[in-house]
C-alpha cells in the first residue's frame, strides 16, 4: 500500500507531533494503468479477425469483439474502485511508503487484455469460425468427385470436408445436402457457415449476400452472389 502523511491543522496537534497516514489504494492505481494498456494490446490482437483481402475485400464486423471487450474493461473498473473504497482506510501509525514499481509493469495489464479477447473469441459465432477456416482455400481447383480441399474438390466435397473439421459429418452429395441440420426461413435470416442449396450445386454462406464455393472446372474455389441462381434450401448444422 502507498501511504500519505497528512499533518493535523491545529497547533496542539503539531505541537504533538501528531499525525494521521491516509491510505491510498496502490492496487486501485496498477489496475487503472493495467486496464488503460490493456485497450491498445487488445485492438492489436483484434486484428487476426480481419478477412484476407482476396476474399473480395470483405471482412467481417468486429463490432462483438469490441463490445466484448470493452464490457469486460467496465468491469474490471468497477471491480478496481469498488476494491479502493474497501482499502481506503485510516492509519495513526507507520511511515510513508514508497511508490510500488509494480504499478508501473504493463505485464498483467497484457494478461488481461488476452483473457478478454479469448472470452470474445469463446463467444464468436460457430459459423464465423468455419468461414475463417473455410477462406484460405480460395484458389484451389475444383475436381468433380473430389473431396481435397486443396489438390481438389467438387462443391458438395468442399461443404463435406469443410464441416469434418468441426467433427460434423455430412453427405458427399448437394441433394442430401438439404435435409441435413435445421432449416433457414430464408437468405434474409441467413448466417455465416450456412449451406446454400440450388439444383446441382452447394456452397457456404459467407455473408452479406456472398457465397463461398467450389463453383466449377474454370473457377476452382471462389466466391459469388449466394443469388447468382434459385435457392432450393439453406441449412444450419452448427
Amino acid at each position: 500500500m502507498i501511504t500519505k502523511t497528512v499533518l493535523f491543522g491545529n497547533t496542539e496537534a503539531v505541537s504533538k507531533g501528531m499525525n494521521i497516514e491516509r491510505v491510498v489504494s496502490a492496487p486501485f492505481t496498477r489496475s487503472v494503468k493495467k486496464l488503460r494498456a490493456s485497450v491498445a494490446v487488445t485492438m492489436l490482437a483484434m486484428t487476426v479477425f480481419t478477412v484476407p483481402s482476396f476474399a473480395a475485400n470483405k471482412t467481417f464486423d468486429n463490432t462483438f469483439l469490441e463490445e466484448t471487450v470493452n464490457a469486460e474493461y467496465e468491469k474490471r473498473m468497477k471491480a478496481a474502485e469498488s476494491s479502493s473504497i474497501e482499502e481506503g482506510a485510516v492509519s495513526t501509525e507507520g511511515t510513508i511508503g514508497e511508490t510500488d514499481s509494480a504499478a508501473l509493469n504493463t505485464s498483467e495489464a497484457e494478461s488481461a487484455a488476452q483473457e478478454a479477447l479469448a472470452l470474445a473469441i469463446e463467444q464468436k459465432s460457430s459459423g464465423e469460425k468455419v468461414i475463417e477456416y473455410a477462406i484460405q482455400f480460395i484458389g484451389n481447383p475444383y475436381r468433380y468427385g473430389g473431396s481435397s480441399l486443396t489438390s481438389g474438390t467438387d462443391c458438395s466435397g468442399f461443404v463435406m470436408s469443410i464441416y469434418r473439421n468441426f467433427g460434423i459429418s455430412l453427405p458427399h452429395s448437394s441433394s442430401e445436402l438439404r435435409s441435413v441440420g435445421v432449416p433457414v426461413a430464408g437468405l434474409a435470416a441467413a448466417q455465416p457457415g450456412d449451406i446454400i442449396c440450388y439444383s446441382g450445386h452447394v456452397g457456404l454462406y459467407l455473408g452479406d449476400g456472398r457465397l463461398l464455393s467450389a463453383l466449377g472446372s474454370g473457377y476452382g474455389i471462389t466466391i459469388n452472389s449466394a443469388t447468382y441462381k434459385r435457392i432450393l434450401a439453406i441449412r444450419r448444422v452448427i
